[in-house]
């Protein structure tokens, strides 16, 4: 089932202020024209503060990120003890879930404390939080050879 969805305007990603309006007048199929879904619209809410990383390892699998799967990161969000952020440690990036325990600040990998890192005290860079992450299908093979 789909559902139409009344996107707003955005005028760093739309090239043209109509784009259904390009040849100066309208089409008689207008009215059966179908909203276009672009997925910045839905996965982007500030451009400007928005990065794309690209996860290199299966270390963060418990979340769904695996290796190849994009991440986007939005560093207008102020990171809190329970979201996965992109940060950097002794000079390396990690995608982690940030906990809070008490008095101790941990890096996660999963959900139990078993294979976390303790940073309280520690200065470490949290460049933003993890707001999407995009997956790619194993199975998918863009040169198909042959049936299905």
């Amino acid at each position: 089932m789909t559902r139409e969805l009344a996107l707003p305007t955005n005028n760093l990603l739309d090239t043209l202020d109509n784009p259904g309006r390009v040849s100066g007048f309208i089409s008689p199929s207008a009215d059966y024209k179908q909203r276009t879904l672009h997925i910045a619209h839905k996965m982007v809410s500030d451009p400007s503060n928005t990065f794309y990383f690209e996860a290199d390892d299966d270390q963060m699998r418990y979340f769904g990120i695996k290796k190849g799967s994009i991440i986007i990161v939005d560093k207008s969000i102020k990171a809190s003890s329970g979201m996965l952020i992109v940060c950097c440690v002794n000079d390396e990036w990690l995608t982690r879930k940030l906990c809070v325990k008490g008095e101790n600040t941990y890096l996660c990998i999963n959900d139990t404390m078993d294979a976390c890192l303790n940073i309280t005290g520690r200065n470490i860079t949290i460049f933003g939080a993890v707001t999407w992450t995009c997956l790619p299908h194993s199975n998918f093979n863009p040169i198909r050879t042959g049936g299905l």
